[in-house]
């Protein structure tokens, strides 16, 4: 007999989730969300005091969250760290919502600038999923992993080209995990947020004409709320989406359709 009651479809209790740079930002609202939803979050960020204030709001709302102060650019500590993480629990699932920009003509990047930015961008995230998943392979666990990407992912703005690099090469590398990784039962998606308010966008949506150009062409006519984020993670990191993997999700309030 055909059973209509509803499963918890984005239940994560009982899962341990990673996220790099959860401690502000859109990656603080993953980690909210995460919490919210019942999992367990170690934050990976650089400002220890920003990480340690996120996770307090996680506990003080009666969630578990655990800090790491670190530097996902130090690709060379990333197996390390990892294998710390999972000695507290084992690793269910990654966000990355570590990622930093840098605002200059092509021409007048220097190598150890664009560098950087691919560090912590690109390869920060391709050499810890690959130490996560290792592990989850190991144990014969499955997992969710997810890349905060960005408009980017599927357009190339001016003026921010090692930004542009780094977030169309994301979406090449969740197509590329998810269909090695899918027998492991690992899957691997992007989400594409369009404009938030966040920091990363406070200098640009201050002048009113960027602002009032931006606004014109989003459909929804207003700014993504991080929740917004928050809310695609956890569909993108539960059972609710199994059958999801290396896709890229845009959540822009219809900007790439209009």
């Amino acid at each position: 007999m055909t059973s209509l009651a509803q499963p918890s479809l984005f239940d994560l209790g009982g899962a341990h989730i990673v996220v790099t740079g959860g401690s502000r930002g859109l990656g603080r609202a993953v980690s909210l969300a995460i919490a919210r939803a019942g999992g367990a979050v170690t934050i990976i960020a650089r400002n220890a005091e920003q990480a340690r204030d996120a996770a307090l709001e996680i506990e003080q709302a009666g969630g578990i969250a655990r800090v790491r102060a670190a530097d996902v650019g130090e690709i060379g500590a990333l197996d390390a760290l990892v294998g710390e993480i999972s000695e507290a629990a084992p690793i269910d699932g990654v966000v990355h919502a570590a990622g930093i920009q840098l605002r200059k003509p092509a021409v007048e990047i220097a190598p150890d600038e664009f560098l950087r930015v691919q560090n912590v961008n690109l390869h920060a995230p391709y050499f810890l999923s690959t130490a996560v998943a290792r592990r989850q392979i190991d144990s014969e666990s499955p997992g969710s992993h997810v890349f905060i990407g960005s408009l980017n992912s599927s357009i190339g703005l001016p003026g921010i080209s090692p930004y542009v690099v780094s977030k169309t090469g994301l979406v090449g590398m969740a197509r590329a995990f998810s269909t090695e990784w899918a027998r492991h039962g690992i899957r691997a998606n992007v989400i594409g947020p369009g404009y938030f308010a966040t920091e990363m966008t406070e200098g640009l949506l201050a002048n009113r004409a960027d602002h009032d150009r931006i606004m014109g062409r989003i459909p929804m006519r207003r700014l993504g709320d991080p929740s917004d984020i928050g809310n695609a993670c956890v569909y993108l990191l539960s059972t609710a989406s199994q059958y999801v993997s290396g896709t890229l999700l845009n959540v822009d309030g219809g900007w790439l359709a209009s």
